[in-house]
């Protein structure tokens, strides 16, 4: 049942920021990272984060019959960053797939921070990659 409180999100895929992950994923060099799909999806949902990273897990594979995939939830804070701050929250996102790619995902730990350092050193790169993508304007969610 809906209330008042309650909306619909939106939520619309960016494949133009998929090749701005897929930049950043190649820069990094972190093979884990290149081996897995990975979508990216712009959304209406409230929150004062700028992005989500959700990831399929192993039963829900097992269902569908399909390998590990990752979507990355773009926020409204999101587009209010410059093109440097939208890469490392690109970089934040992705360091979160942990070096199995099996669907899970991982927490703010040691191997989280590894991994967001090496991916941080391509966010010049997304940047140039995320400059394209907003030649076609920030999407209409």
């Amino acid at each position: 049942i809906l209330n008042k409180s309650s909306r619909l999100a939106a939520m619309v895929r960016l494949t133009d920021y998929e090749e701005a992950v897929k930049a950043l994923a190649a820069a990094s060099g972190l093979p884990h990272l290149s081996a897995v799909p990975i979508y990216v999806v712009g959304s209406r949902a409230r929150s004062r984060a700028y992005a989500r990273i959700w990831g399929l897990y192993r039963p829900l594979q097992e269902a569908l019959g399909t390998g590990p995939v990752y979507v990355v939830e773009l926020l409204d804070p999101f587009w209010r960053l410059d093109c440097l701050g939208r890469a490392k929250v690109l970089a934040h996102e992705l360091a979160h797939i942990p070096r199995t790619a099996s669907g899970a995902l991982r927490p703010h730990n040691a191997s989280f921070r590894r991994d967001l350092k090496v991916i941080s050193r391509g966010v010049e790169e997304a940047c140039r990659a995320i400059r394209e993508a907003d030649r076609g304007g920030t999407p209409s969610l």
